[in-house]
């Protein structure tokens, strides 16, 4: 195609800035008539017995940091006030740790040793071996179903300094149930 003079010149450009317009106003069209998916994965661990949650009632968070203070005083602890939710408020509760609560070193300097970690509920140190909280002591609270709020506490077993850098981690898993009556 030749364009021979300049009014031809703008009619073409005229007409290319309406096609232009008419393309942007059919993309912005279809664009706002585009449905929106959004989805979202739910999930629950449900144990129709017992549960250990906040004592508001929410989710324990899935990994907690003990930070390293050093000049000896070693790992801070961790505590959060926990209450245990139950169905039968009348059974004695059994607590106890599946396996020793330690960090080991994941990521640290050659001769790095576990560290040993002691936790306790309601100032009671909880080890492999199951210990009972009594029924009469747990549940008096205004909350159905809920134990009284008790402090659940991590910390360095003796605390000093840990001689090796690195990232040590450990997994805390208790386990709890109707104590045998």
């Amino acid at each position: 195609m030749c364009i021979r003079d300049r009014s031809e010149r703008e009619t073409m450009s005229h007409m290319f800035k309406k096609a232009a317009l008419a393309v942007a106003l059919a993309g912005a069209s279809l664009t706002a008539q585009a449905a929106v998916e959004t989805n979202i994965t739910v999930w629950a661990n449900v144990d129709p017995t017992l549960s250990l949650l906040k004592a508001d009632g929410t989710a324990l968070p899935d990994a907690v940091q003990l930070v390293y203070r050093a000049g000896g005083a070693g790992l801070s602890s961790w505590t959060e006030d926990v209450r245990i939710f139950t169905n039968d408020t009348e059974k004695d509760v059994s607590v106890r740790l599946a396996a020793d609560a330690v960090l080991r070193p994941d990521l640290a300097a050659p001769g790095a040793i576990n560290v040993p970690l002691t936790v306790s509920l309601n100032g009671r140190a909880l080890e492999t071996t199951p210990i009972d909280f009594a029924a009469d002591d747990l549940f008096d609270s205004a909350i159905p179903g809920a134990s009284i709020a008790m402090p659940l506490r991590v910390q360095q077993t003796v605390s000093g300094e840990i001689n090796f850098a690195g990232l040590y981690s450990g997994c805390l898993l208790y386990t709890s149930d109707a104590a045998d009556e």
